[in-house]
């Protein structure tokens, strides 16, 4: 879907008379340069960026146990309807931070900041919405964990969160945010909208939270993946894939990274390794069970030069799989 398209859909499911919010992550950055003046003073940061945005500025307050400086807590864009034309500039940005994330596909390292975290919409007086919002941004979970933040702002965190516990909790914490959408990793629209008025917070179990925290390695394994099916896509099928099929395929893709690893532990010595090897898989399903790729990885240099891994064998690996097996 084109960049006005995803705008339009966008803007036509939203409620009118329903105040409207883009959720911003400077976390790496402003998606806006600001003018130059005293990040630290809340009061300050919050007119530059609202000189900037020409809008009201609202900072989601994070909990005082994460350790974020004040620019990089995240903050809500206050926007004029759904014909405000910043609506749609911030969607463009949105497209813009997924392409540049996908760019160059497996040469790539599958990051890029995505700081449009989504739109959201809720009845709340804005500084409800924010302490709302800066509950569900602490971690919350049975498992024991030095972690605080999360981070929800960054729309992949939102889009793997459903995929873990499902929609059905993820929407009964909205509330009275009546809806959030935001641009997920296959360049979907997708939108989660509140099932009740009263908001009943994600507690991870353990097993959840393992399986959460897994979204370090899949976010760029997924980016990589879909940016080379992308170039690869005038001799190959790149027809659109659903995030769901998607993250399942990345997923077990990077447990065959684990097992391979195991094999050729002197190949995986960096979490990058695991990520290259997933996205290898993905792209060439046989490359666990390919003798030619098996008597690459079991050399060992005759010197004491340093061993090659898999993220430094990645265009050889590939081109490798790309043969015809014999």
């Amino acid at each position: 879907m084109s960049v006005d398209a995803l705008a339009v859909t966008l803007a036509a499911s939203l409620t009118s008379g329903i105040p409207m919010f883009a959720l911003i992550d400077p976390l790496l950055g402003e998606p806006i340069p600001l003018e130059r003046g005293d990040v630290a003073d809340m009061a300050a940061l919050t007119k530059a960026r609202e000189r900037t945005w020409l809008r009201p500025v609202y900072c989601i307050e994070l909990a005082a146990s994460i350790p974020l400086p004040l620019h990089q807590h995240p903050y809500l864009v206050e926007m004029h309807g759904p014909d405000d034309p910043q609506l749609a500039e911030t969607v463009e940005m949105a497209a813009e931070e997924l392409s540049h994330s996908q760019l160059e596909g497996l040469r790539a390292s599958g990051s890029a900041p995505h700081r449009i975290g989504g739109w959201l919409q809720s009845s709340l007086a804005a500084p409800e919405l924010t302490r709302a919002l800066s509950a569900m941004m602490r971690v919350n979970t049975h498992a024991i964990t030095t972690a605080r933040y999360q981070r929800l702002a960054d729309r992949r965190v939102l889009s793997w969160l459903r995929q873990v516990v499902g929609d059905a909790r993820v929407a009964g914490q909205l509330g009275r945010i009546q809806s959030w959408s935001y641009l997920d990793p296959c360049g979907h629209l997708a939108s989660l909208c509140s099932s009740d008025v009263l908001a009943i917070p994600v507690r991870l179990t353990q097993s959840e939270w393992t399986e959460f925290m897994k979204g370090d390695l899949l976010h760029p394994a997924v980016a990589r993946w879909l940016g080379e099916r992308a170039l690869r896509a005038t001799s190959g099928d790149a027809s659109a894939l659903e995030t769901t099929s998607c993250y399942l395929q990345a997923n077990a893709a990077l447990e065959r990274a684990q097992a391979a690893a195991r094999r050729w532990p002197h190949r995986f010595t960096r979490l990058s390794d695991h990520v290259t090897w997933a996205v290898l898989a993905l792209l060439h399903p046989d490359i666990d069970r390919r003798a030619d790729v098996a008597h690459l990885l079991n050399e060992r240099p005759l010197t004491n030069e340093p061993v090659e891994t898999v993220d430094d064998l990645s265009a050889t690996l590939s081109a490798i799989c790309q043969k015809v097996s014999t």
